[in-house]
């Protein structure tokens, strides 16, 4: 499993309010031993326009290591350019899953095409994309959504529950299982989003994540990159 730290960039500056640049971030990661990072760009969920992509692209290509791009993403054209720019794979917001026919160009783009399920109760609350397709998408059953993704060939999905996001309550483990039984072994999850301690990266490990999102407790100093990627081999 990966361990993939997350940098939220809004304004073009991080949204920590950290003075550091988005580049000096990123490659202060990659220095204390990562090996993929998660891009966010908070305006392009918030607003749906990608006003930080150049600043991410300049972190992808400083950092040196494979990085996702994250933000609202629904439309394929936002996902190939940020291909085109250098980012090795994108994540789309959970609004896509209110459309088959986007889902099966979505599943055409291959590994690097992610799907978000952020979940609220066991439905869809998707945070950004496109404004018609949220309506669409909000309220629908995670794991029949889940099992459309399978159908239209996307490869990926990202797990995240929206009730714990950013408050240290622990990675989703029970919804994970859920959408492992139904997508079975030809979907790689992945997952984000309340990661507190060591013990919770090596409880997704267990269940064959592919990797997963940290953001907040690599912040605090909860653990170390290097303690995390431990964890998840043992």
């Amino acid at each position: 499993m990966v361990i993939v730290p997350s940098i939220d960039v809004r304004a073009r500056r991080l949204a920590d309010g950290s003075s550091a640049t988005v580049s000096a971030r990123a490659r202060e990661l990659v220095a204390a031993g990562a090996r993929e990072l998660h891009l966010v760009d908070l305006d392009g969920a918030e607003i749906g326009i990608f006003t930080n992509v150049a600043v991410l692209a300049d972190a992808a290509r400083a950092s040196g290591v494979p990085c996702r791009l994250a933000g609202g993403m629904s439309r394929v054209e936002d996902a190939h350019d940020a291909m085109e720019r250098g980012f090795a794979g994108v994540l789309f917001s959970s609004a896509v899953l209110g459309d088959d026919d986007l889902l099966r160009e979505i599943g055409r783009l291959g590994d690097g095409a992610i799907v978000e399920i952020e979940a609220k109760d066991g439905f869809l609350a998707p945070r950004g994309g496109d404004a018609n397709l949220v309506a669409i998408a909000t309220g629908r059953g995670v794991l029949a959504s889940a099992r459309a993704a399978l159908v239209a060939g996307v490869r990926a999905l990202y797990v995240i529950d929206l009730g714990g996001e950013g408050q240290l309550s622990g990675p989703p483990l029970a919804l994970i299982d859920a959408i492992r039984a139904v997508v079975g072994p030809r979907v790689a999850l992945h997952a984000g989003g309340g990661v507190r301690e060591l013990a919770d990266v090596r409880a997704l490990a267990a269940r064959g994540v592919a990797s997963v999102v940290i953001g907040r407790a690599f912040r605090e100093g909860l653990f170390s990159v290097a303690e995390a990627q431990q964890a998840a081999l043992t």
